[in-house]
């Protein structure tokens, strides 16, 4: 038997949204993405071998993680235009698995923005408080910023309060501004295969683009809905 499309769990006239695993669901989309942006997972807590006190273990545990990634970004190189940019949320721990992945996907990475959250978080007697997070930039060989007098810090503040209530969601402003940063044309299509509370595909509606979510967890797919339900605001 064939296997049947997957069905969208909401859809408007810009966007649509996909309840379920992203490497179930990247398969069966199409070529033809202008940007992928999304923050997934992080390799905190997957400890099985080395340190284990260290929350991302240690380097076994992490090419373990990276296998993973490199299943994901293999299908974003797959539809990502050639013209296109991939855009991931990561940090100081998860850096070594994104480059790894991004290595064996063939998809590089071609920058790494430091998000400067204007936010001190909380850390551990052994290290410094946390006050950045890293947005890494993998590039399509076609792909070209215009605009060379972009740096590759971002300075948009952050606390601990969520809005939406999903724990580990970034500030609207945040994925507005490196949809901003990477130039699309309107109506250019945006995907995040991790979509969380919708924030990105947010973002892309409020540009004037085209969103694509996955989402594995139900309530976050009906919590992204209901957010893009809601009319854009005229300013």
């Amino acid at each position: 038997m064939e296997n049947q499309p997957v069905k969208p769990y909401y859809e408007d006239a810009n966007t649509t949204i996909y309840h379920g695993d992203a490497l179930e669901v990247l398969p069966e989309l199409d070529y033809g993405y202008d940007a992928v942006l999304t923050d997934p997972p992080y390799v905190i807590g997957a400890v099985s071998a080395g340190n284990m006190e260290s929350k991302s273990g240690g380097w076994a545990d992490m090419m373990n993680s990276a296998t993973w990634f490199v299943a994901w970004y293999s299908q974003v190189n797959r539809i990502l235009k050639r013209s296109g940019v991939f855009w991931t949320c990561c940090n100081w721990r998860s850096l070594p698995v994104v480059m790894r992945a991004a290595s064996d996907a063939r998809l590089p990475v071609t920058s790494l923005a430091v998000w400067d959250k204007q936010w001190i978080g909380p850390g551990g007697t052994q290290g410094l408080r946390p006050s950045y997070e890293l947005v890494a930039m993998l590039a399509g060989p076609e792909y070209a910023i215009k605009n060379r007098g972009i740096p590759d810090i971002i300075r948009v503040p952050t606390s601990a309060h969520k809005p939406t209530g999903h724990p580990d969601e970034k500030p609207l402003p945040l994925m507005e501004r490196i949809l901003t940063i990477s130039e699309l044309e309107p109506g250019a299509a945006v995907l995040d295969p991790f979509l969380g509370s919708g924030t990105t595909l947010r973002a892309a509606k409020n540009l004037g683009l085209r969103g694509v979510g996955i989402e594995a967890e139900e309530r976050y797919c009906e919590l992204a809905a209901q957010r893009m339900a809601q009319e854009v605001l005229p300013f």
